[in-house]
């Protein structure tokens, strides 16, 4: 079976707490096989098994059971051991996307489970830059998936809306997998439910109040290459938000942009059960 060591993958530098990891594409083996489907992959990927877990423990809001992920930890452990297994490379582009976020977000679940006494994802010492997790018989990290393969190579600032790190202030799991047939769709529902959402944008007066994703990751919403794009934030917010503040935006003058505090609280409707 194939490593991905540090050096194939280039692994991204530390940043500040205020910051976040930059989008730098991994290279070596892990890189080809993605080029590959990215090029000419036609094979899909059956995520039902994912979706049936998603749909017993997301409640509507967004909220995780995480007791009923621990009572099915074998499925959720064989649908893991199906994503260590795919040949990347065969996968269709949009099936390769929808794969490593769903990938992403059941390597997280996964996370809490085995550290059931943790009340915030942050508490995981090394849950996102050192904790190896196989997929495509690659061994990556958390950030792997999300700065050195999904941002990079896909440019599709939606996915912040769709990889979940288990907080409050995270955009919610959805009750469904992502599916490469439906996945546009899919990522454009996300980011409309994360941009109508006033926990996450506000206007008021001359000031837009934003998650801080636009903080740290503000240029993947209006860098040339991206898509969907915008440019500027506040147009980029105005093509997901309702309807009255995106008119209120598009209206308004120059806008000063402010953001939320991050709520690193679980995202638990039932935390899981300590051992």
């Amino acid at each position: 079976m194939c490593r991905l060591i540090a050096a194939a993958i280039a692994l991204l530098t530390v940043v500040p707490a205020s910051a976040a990891p930059r989008s730098k594409a991994a290279t070596g083996a892990i890189a080809e096989q993605v080029k590959a489907a990215l090029a000419g992959g036609t094979q899909r990927f059956d995520h039902r098994a994912w979706s049936t877990l998603l749909a017993g423990a997301v409640d509507e809001h967004g909220q995780v059971n995480y007791r009923f992920f621990q009572t099915r930890r074998a499925d959720l452990d064989r649908y893991l051991a199906a994503l260590a297994a795919v040949n990347l490379s065969k996968l269709g582009p949009a099936e390769l996307e929808a794969l490593l976020i769903n990938a992403y977000n059941a390597i997280t679940v996964a996370s809490i489970l085995a550290h059931p006494g943790v009340t915030t994802i942050r508490d995981i010492d090394g849950v996102w830059d050192e904790a190896e997790h196989r997929v495509g018989g690659f061994e990556v990290t958390l950030d792997d998936i999300e700065h050195a393969l999904l941002r990079p190579f896909f440019r599709d600032p939606r996915i912040h809306f769709a990889v979940n790190c288990a907080s409050a202030s995270c955009a919610p799991l959805p009750r469904w997998a992502f599916e490469g047939a439906t996945l546009d769709r899919q990522l454009d529902e996300r980011a409309r439910l994360f941009l109508s959402d006033q926990r996450n944008v506000k206007l008021e007066g001359g000031t837009l109040m934003l998650s801080r994703y636009f903080d740290w990751y503000g240029g993947d919403f209006t860098a040339e290459g991206w898509k969907p794009r915008a440019a500027t934030i506040p147009e980029f917010v105005a093509l997901y938000s309702t309807p009255d503040v995106a008119a209120r935006i598009r209206s308004a003058g120059p806008l000063e942009l402010e953001f939320f505090d991050y709520d690193w609280a679980l995202n638990a409707s039932v935390p899981p059960r300590s051992r």
